[in-house]
C-alpha cells in the first residue's frame, strides 16, 4: 500500500506538471498567433493584457500571467487589474529565467502573492508586447488530488485486511 501510494504520488506529480507543459506551449501559441495589440497607451495595453490572461485562465483553470520583454506583469488571471502595478517584475523569477535560457522553465516554490505553494511553467512568447505567459497551479490542489489517491488506496488496504482477517478466522 505504501509503495503504490508513493508510486502514485510520483505518477501524479509528474502528470499534473505535464499537463501544466502541454497547457503553456499551447497559450504561448495561441498568443504568438494573436494580432498585435491595438493599444495606444500603458494602462490601455494592460487592461487588454489582463483580460486576456483572465479569458486563458478560466479556459485552462489555472493562473496565467502573462510578462513584458522587461518583465512586468501585463495580465494575471488571480489578480484584479488594480494590483498589477503592484507586482514585483517578473524578470528574475526561477521559471522565467529557465524558459529564457531553454524555451521552458518549471518551479515549485511558495507565491507572495498569492499566499500559498504553487507549480509554475513559463515558456516564451513570440509577439510583439508579450514575452512569456506563466501556468501556475496551488500546490493545494495538487495535494488535494493526491490525497484522494491516497484515500483510495488506504481504503482498499483496510479492505483487503479485513477480509484477510475474516478468512483466516474463518479457516482457523
Amino acid at each position: 500500500g505504501a509503495v503504490f501510494a508513493t508510486s502514485m504520488q510520483r505518477q501524479t506529480n509528474a502528470r499534473i506538471e505535464q499537463t501544466l507543459i502541454a497547457e503553456v506551449r499551447l497559450a504561448a501559441e495561441l498568443l504568438s498567433h494573436a494580432a498585435a495589440s491595438t493599444a495606444t497607451t500603458p494602462d490601455a495595453l494592460t487592461q487588454e493584457m489582463d483580460a486576456e490572461a483572465d479569458r486563458l485562465g478560466s479556459r485552462l483553470g489555472a493562473r496565467v500571467t502573462l510578462i513584458a520583454p522587461d518583465g512586468r506583469v501585463l495580465g494575471d488571471s488571480a489578480e484584479p487589474l488594480d494590483n498589477l502595478p503592484t507586482l514585483e517584475n517578473h524578470a528574475t523569477r526561477p521559471e522565467v529565467l529557465a524558459a529564457q535560457t531553454a524555451g521552458l522553465g518549471t518551479a515549485r516554490r511558495f507565491s507572495a502573492t498569492l499566499g500559498i505553494d504553487m507549480l509554475y511553467v513559463a515558456a516564451p512568447v513570440q509577439h510583439s508586447s508579450i514575452a512569456f505567459v506563466r501556468v501556475a497551479l496551488p500546490l493545494t490542489d495538487i495535494r488535494q488530488q493526491l490525497r484522494t489517491v491516497l484515500t483510495a488506496t488506504l481504503a482498499a488496504l483496510g479492505i483487503a485486511l479485513l477480509g484477510a482477517g475474516a478468512i483466516a478466522f474463518v479457516i482457523l
